[in-house]
């Protein structure tokens, strides 16, 4: 049951009923127990001073942006752990929101040269990881343009294997870590 502190506890119908026993020029504070609200209590656009979560927290708004310990999630924050396959093509275009993951797998065929762009830079921190795969012609050649600072073409020579290139965003550019040779 809900309980307002501080209060009064009235004694029966002939006891009267005054504005100081309601406290009403005070500052009440109301404690309501776990079990007392519903969602559908809840009133929309509710705004919370310094509310503590403890069970977990759900959104399914979307546009919402979260903040806890320093840390700001949005719309465009991209998730690790998250792997998003990319079209191969003669351009490769990266962009970077929430549903993208941070690694890129890219499939390569036909003995194509790509280049890839980021037309915008995650923030500081940030890792991407680019795994390609080589068909049964190979030679492919990736240069890296655009908001990429590399070590120049990476060569894919070999049929039917894996290269992976890892960057770092510094907030400015992509900046590439390693790169390995063709994994069989």
């Amino acid at each position: 049951m809900a309980n307002v502190t501080p209060g009064y506890t009235f004694t029966g119908t002939t006891d009267p009923i005054t504005y100081t026993k309601l406290n009403l020029l005070g500052q009440p504070t109301v404690s309501i127990g776990n079990d007392e609200v519903t969602s559908s209590m809840i009133a929309s656009s509710v705004t919370l001073e310094s509310p503590s979560v403890t069970g977990g927290l759900t959104v399914s708004s979307g546009g919402v942006t979260v903040t806890a310990g320093g840390i700001t999630l949005g719309s465009g924050t991209p998730i690790n752990m998250a792997a998003t396959t990319e079209t191969f093509g003669g351009t490769i275009a990266l962009s970077f929101d929430a549903t993208k993951g941070n690694t890129r797998i890219i499939n390569c065929t036909s003995s194509t040269n790509a280049t890839i762009n980021a037309a915008t830079v995650p923030a500081a921190g940030y890792i991407l990881i680019i795994r390609f795969s080589t068909d049964g012609t190979a030679s492919n050649a990736i240069t890296f343009g655009t908001n990429f600072k590399d070590t120049g073409t990476y060569n894919l020579n070999s049929i039917n294997h894996w290269y992976t290139a890892t960057f770092v965003s510094d907030g400015t550019y992509l900046i590439e870590v390693c790169r390995s040779g063709g994994a069989s």
